[in-house]
């Protein structure tokens, strides 16, 4: 990032400079909002803000408005790309993570991994919010009551989700 700041004409580092010190804290709470973490809310921004250098000679065009429209896209998108990045890695690691107890062969190694493939497949074609869902309950392992406060949904309205997901995920793989 410091590198790339440094190849910035001094307008285009007093406009980062300006963008970053009269936006800087709305842009973490619009990441915030997305991807529901202060951690992953800075990268966003970080990200982001390496995207908006990127794009100087475009925003350093534009009238104020414009400009910081074009900023919060940026820091939107890049909170999106970074909540699905990071479900795309929580889907390996957590089928990474399955305990491979009873494989005693080779066959059954291949068994379980087509199964393995299979479910992932099936988390795949889920929708977005029910693929946050699998994440949230099963790979960071929270609890109901965490998911519910976490989505604005009371505990047994979350506990409800959870089972019909599982139920829909059971018949999908079954029919399969």
């Amino acid at each position: 990032m410091i590198f790339l700041f440094c190849t910035l004409n001094n307008e285009q580092r007093e406009l980062v400079e300006q963008i970053f010190h009269k936006h800087h804290m709305q842009f973490q709470r619009i990441a915030f909002k997305i991807v529901k973490s202060e951690a992953m809310a800075e990268d966003a921004v970080g990200t982001a803000f390496i995207k908006i250098m990127d794009n100087i000679e475009k925003i350093s065009n534009l009238p104020d408005q414009k400009m910081k429209a074009f900023c919060v896209v940026i820091v939107k998108n890049t909170s999106i790309d970074m909540i699905r990045q990071s479900q795309k890695n929580v889907r390996v690691e957590y089928l990474e993570s399955l305990p491979d107890q009873g494989i005693c062969n080779v066959e059954d190694m291949c068994i379980h991994n087509a199964d393995i493939h299979e479910l992932t497949e099936l988390i795949d074609q889920l929708d977005p919010a029910d693929r946050n869902f699998i994440y949230l309950r099963y790979t960071l392992e929270m609890g109901y009551r965490e998911i519910g406060a976490l989505l604005n949904i009371s505990e047994d309205a979350a506990k409800k989700r959870g089972q019909r997901l599982i139920k829909k995920l059971r018949n999908q793989y079954e029919s399969g």
